[in-house]
């Protein structure tokens, strides 16, 4: 069975690797005063030209935070906010029905808000009005990634490996199909498309931390330690790479040496919820249980469970509830 780690998909556009935080900052009122200022403007543009299919699809994107990770985790879920964003973008579609842009931000909305079928049909039409070829090729990934989510394996395999006889150096078209090909467990294809990908880009760090995590999926440790070893070195501020690593010491029963990693993981960013999960793991094996409850109560929040699996939600109700609790 396959371990959840923090992966790195190269995603394009709009998405990121790991979970956002709902917590309030110090600059929120900031924040909120610019937000406002930029609907206001957005508004202002489309009362004057209300066929400005830009200004909707950009006041689509403030509102759904496709632009700003922590802004989008704080809404995730929310229908109204999802719908009001949803009707800018349809506007938009309706405004320049032959312009694979506005069917492509829907697209991603919907993707982003686990509406997974109508968000085929998006990037479907996205890509029947894509011209320029870069532009198609990125659909065709995002199309490819969401249908393997839906089960459809070998059609997105097919899909992706036709698409690489037309770019064989394309990094995100490589890591993408090395990612699906581990979602089903065939390690020696994943390892084969990543492993081409540095051929072409030798030095790229998401393709490193995709190797890093196909060996943790494959139970080899400390050889995903020492990927991540030497990647940290490189360039350490990527979150997943100390949050993995810190899992494969976890695994090696390297428990405090972990707890540094991950720890190290969530300043880097605090909405990283797999690390939240996996340093409540760590702090149960410590017994730190309260510790190990706050932090199943943040990655839940941060949306692992909806993202994810349950996972979080089971540790939960089996370690956290008071109902579940034994008595000492």
């Amino acid at each position: 069975m396959k371990v959840n780690f923090t992966f790195v998909f190269i995603l394009l556009q709009v998405f990121a690797f790991s979970q956002v935080d709902t917590t309030p900052s110090v600059n929120d009122s900031i924040t909120l005063d610019s937000f406002q200022l930029a609907f206001q403007e957005l508004s202002e543009i489309i009362a004057l030209d209300s066929t400005d299919a830009n200004a909707y699809m950009e006041r689509a994107d403030l509102i759904s935070g496709a632009q700003d990770e922590a802004y989008f985790k704080s809404i995730f879920g929310n229908e109204k906010i999802y719908n009001q964003a949803m009707a800018d973008y349809d506007e938009a579609v309706k405004l320049s029905p032959y312009n694979y842009k506005p069917y492509l931000k829907r697209a991603i909305l919907k993707d982003r808000f686990l509406h997974y079928k109508e968000a085929l049909e998006d990037y479907e039409e996205a890509l029947t009005y894509a011209y320029v070829f870069d532009n198609k090729m990125k659909i065709r990934i995002h199309r490819a990634r969401l249908k393997a989510k839906l089960g459809a394996y070998d059609v997105a395999i097919k899909d992706l490996e036709k698409a690489l006889i037309e770019d064989r150096e394309n990094s995100a078209l490589l890591n993408t199909l090395a990612l699906i090909h581990l979602d089903i467990e065939d390690f020696e294809k994943a390892l084969k498309y990543l492993n081409r990908s540095l051929e072409f880009n030798p030095e790229d760090p998401y393709t490193f931390a995709n190797i890093g995590y196909v060996a943790l999926n494959a139970g080899k440790y400390q050889k995903a330690i020492n990927i991540y070893d030497d990647q940290i070195k490189k360039e350490g501020n990527h979150s997943s790479m100390f949050n993995n690593r810190g899992f494969a010491k976890y695994k090696l029963g390297q428990h405090e040496e972990a707890l540094d990693d991950i720890n190290h993981a969530i300043e880097l960013n605090p909405l990283n919820s797999f690390a939240f999960k996996n340093r409540a793991i760590i702090n149960f094996v410590l017994e730190k249980n309260e510790a190990a409850c706050e932090d199943l109560q943040a990655a839940k929040k941060l949306g692992y469970s909806t993202e994810h699996n349950d996972e979080v939600i089971k540790m939960l109700f089996d370690k956290c509830f008071e109902v579940n609790r034994k008595p000492k």
